[in-house]
């Protein structure tokens, strides 16, 4: 190229430089600024000066080099123009989207490029995508069904709903008509609302189409025009599923016919008055009780057509529900028609629902028993009357000093509940309320408690009192105490029990006497005649001595038995008894063990934390642990270390429980049945025993107002629960 060529070039590029609103540079082959035009400062905020001689790469987004990179590296090897996008950073930190075309002139090694801002059309352009996206969105994921049709009535486009709802993909139905997916009725419908909605009205319809299932369901359709430039160029259907709230509409229909079967049918009479207390609905019950006419009434004001309650107690009460928002309950006399009324009323946002019930012989009722109250007040003996429903209505003053409860902590409250039976009491009532409610006359006697808790038994006669329809209007109950008797009656039990004891320990002394009595008497009366008449032989008369004093050793033995079991005997009635720590006398009685467990090995673990405190008496409760710790070491396994386990919870009544169990020989529960704590029964051959140690212990135990129990496995061990109370 020649200098006028140059110059020319030169020129033209300056005055395209001088007018462009594009950013128009010359860089060297490294990318160094040599020329830039003003148009540097509007676009990146920088002056001329401050970009010539500044490398492209400075200002470039470090992510965006490497590929303005291979497309400045690319004209060397192609000079032809080449165009591409980077992002720049302005001098006031924002972000600026360039374009640009770049070539490369090998006459003077110089890039030629023009930048242009696109800043505005790149985010022009994501709104776009975004609102195409939105718009994608609305459409393909409504939960609505949505399709278009053309200005030829042929569908366009259909969304997911409308393809999972109809079970028909967007190829099966685009290019055809609405009638190849809608019932030939509906079809028709379709049709004419397409073209109004083509002539750009907005139409609106319920529509029966049919789910992939099969099932016909119902759509509320609604058709809008789509418009471009002012003209219809298709319709939008947009179909709502509207069969559930159809069938819940339905379904409320039927629960309000059913409602108003209800109120028909329930035996109260009811109705409803709005806040201007106008009657908006009436049963029939209702217009039986107060003289309505539904025909007549309903719209009509309550106090204008019964002008004599106005200022009266229905009155008072309605303006008072008004008032407060909360529902009543009240009698009154109705004297429209003479009766007396059991009224609810509950408030609403719409005004009063009232439930009434006719008491005018419940009232009657009751002023007799007012009158016959008179009477009963001066009787000794407690008298209740009580509701159909068991609550009590009154009570005399003889039922006061009788339980301590007044007339005004009684009413309203039921006798059960009021006087605390027992579970056994209230099953013996539950046994004899059908021949009450039968009409005949019960009685039966019931242990109760008192106001102060103090318990108190009662003879209880109670009628029912009917009305003249035979209907069971309340109850009459007469209460007698007959604590005193009943205590006595315990009391003669308690001796009867005591008899039976005596004879029964009588029974066995009578098996000592006739059998481990009889024997070493007879023994002695026999070698006392021998040894009177044997000759003087030394061998013969020491021999028999010796049988002698044996046989008077086991008559001494018997005796003291018999002097221990008569001693335990009599000391029941007046035992004295003192507070015993439970694990020092343990300690005590296992103390003496100390030698024989050290020999055998044993193991006792005490389970009874120290403190424990009861009454009892210490030489009993020390008796009966030295028993059963001996019989534990006594009758231990063989080839087995004897564990014995002594622990204390507490038990019913504020007592406590003991368990003592071993891992003994055991014995065989079944073979020995009730002799187990009888005087001389042993279950262990081949063992020193007289059978005399748990005989013993069940009496000191019951002696002390406790029980055992036992319980055993052979072979496994042993266990004995004893039970004492604390006082």
């Amino acid at each position: 190229m020649n200098d006028i060529e140059k110059e020319t070039k030169a020129e033209v590029w300056g005055r395209l430089a001088y007018l462009s609103p594009d950013l128009l540079c010359t860089a060297d082959e490294s990318g160094n600024f040599v020329h830039v035009n003003g148009a540097c400062e509007s676009i990146l905020g920088y002056t001329k000066g401050e970009l010539i001689g500044l490398n492209y790469a400075e200002l470039l987004l470090p992510e965006d080099y490497p590929s303005t990179d291979r497309a400045i590296r690319g004209l060397r090897t192609d000079p032809r123009l080449t165009s591409f996008e980077n992002r720049y950073v302005h001098r006031d930190g924002r972000t600026i989207h360039m374009m640009w075309s770049l070539t490369w002139s090998d006459t003077d090694g110089m890039i030629y490029a023009i930048g242009r801002d696109i800043t505005e059309m790149k985010v022009a352009r994501l709104r776009l995508q975004q609102s195409e996206q939105h718009y994608r969105s609305l459409f393909d994921q409504n939960p609505d069904i949505i399709f278009l049709e053309g200005r030829d009535g042929l569908v366009t486009k259909v969304n997911d709903c409308f393809a999972s709802t109809l079970g028909l993909a967007g190829e099966d139905v685009v290019g055809k008509g609405a009638s190849s997916f809608l019932p030939g009725e509906t079809a028709m419908v379709a049709e004419r609302s397409l073209q109004a909605a083509l002539r750009g009205d907005t139409l609106r319809c319920d529509m029966e189409m049919v789910t992939a299932g099969g099932e016909r369901r119902t759509f509320d359709t609604v058709k809008l025009p789509v418009k471009a430039n002012g003209q219809v160029i298709g319709v939008q259907t947009i179909a709502k599923d509207i069969t559930p709230m159809l069938r819940a509409y339905e379904t409320i229909q039927r629960q309000a016919r059913k409602l108003e079967t209800i109120f028909e049918s329930i035996s109260d009479g009811f109705f409803t008055l709005d806040w201007e207390w106008n009657f908006t609905s009436v049963n029939r019950e209702a217009e039986r009780l107060l003289g309505l006419d539904r025909g007549y009434h309903l719209g009509r004001n309550a106090w204008e057509e019964f002008p004599s309650e106005l200022n009266g107690e229905f009155y008072r009460q309605y303006h008072q529900i008004a008032q407060t928002g909360e529902s009543a309950y009240f009698e009154a006399y109705f004297s429209g028609t003479g009766r007396w009324l059991e009224v609810k009323a509950y408030p609403s946002s719409e005004g009063l629902s009232i439930y009434f019930a006719d008491i005018t012989e419940k009232v009657r009722y009751r002023k007799e028993l007012e009158r016959l109250s008179l009477v009963a007040s001066k009787a000794n003996n407690g008298v209740i009357i009580a509701d159909r429903d068991w609550n009590i209505e009154w009570v005399n003053a003889g039922f006061t000093r009788l339980t301590g409860y007044s007339l005004e902590e009684a009413s309203g409250r039921q006798p059960s509940e009021l006087m605390r039976s027992s579970e056994a009491s209230r099953k013996s009532f539950a046994s004899l309320e059908g021949r009450l409610l039968s009409g005949e006359p019960i009685s039966f006697e019931v242990l109760n408690l008192k106001k102060t808790g103090e318990e108190v038994w009662l003879s209880v006669e109670i009628n029912a009192v009917f009305e003249e329809e035979g209907r069971i209007t309340g109850f009459i109950e007469i209460q007698t105490d007959i604590t005193a008797l009943k205590r006595s009656e315990q009391e003669l039990t308690e001796v009867a029990k005591d008899l039976y004891r005596q004879n029964r320990d009588l029974q066995q002394f009578t098996y000592i006497v006739s059998h481990n009595l009889r024997a070493p008497v007879a023994n002695i009366q026999g070698l006392a005649e021998a040894l009177a008449s044997a000759p003087r032989d030394p061998d013969r008369f020491g021999t028999s001595l010796s049988y002698l004093r044996e046989s008077v050793l086991r008559l001494d033995m018997v005796l003291r038995d018999m002097n221990t079991i008569l001693s335990i005997r009599e000391g029941k009635g007046a035992l004295q008894q003192e507070e015993v720590d439970l694990g020092l006398v343990l300690g005590q009685a296992l103390a003496s063990f100390q030698g024989q467990l050290g020999e055998i090995g044993g193991q006792v673990v005490n389970g009874i934390a120290g403190g424990t405190n009861i009454r009892a008496n210490r030489a009993y409760l020390y008796s009966v642990f030295h028993n059963l710790i001996s019989n534990a070491i006594k009758y231990r396994g063989e080839g087995t270390q004897l564990r014995i386990r002594v622990t204390c919870y507490p038990g019913a009544g504020e007592g406590v429980f003991i368990s003592l169990s071993d891992n003994g020989s055991g014995f065989d529960m079944g073979k020995a049945g009730k002799d187990v704590f009888k005087l001389y029964k042993r279950f262990h051959r081949g063992r020193e025993g007289r059978g005399l140690g748990l005989f013993m212990v069940k009496n000191q135990v019951e002696a002390m107002g406790g029980h055992i129990e036992v319980s055993s496995k052979v072979g496994l061990g042993t266990r004995f629960l004893i039970y004492l109370p604390k006082g």
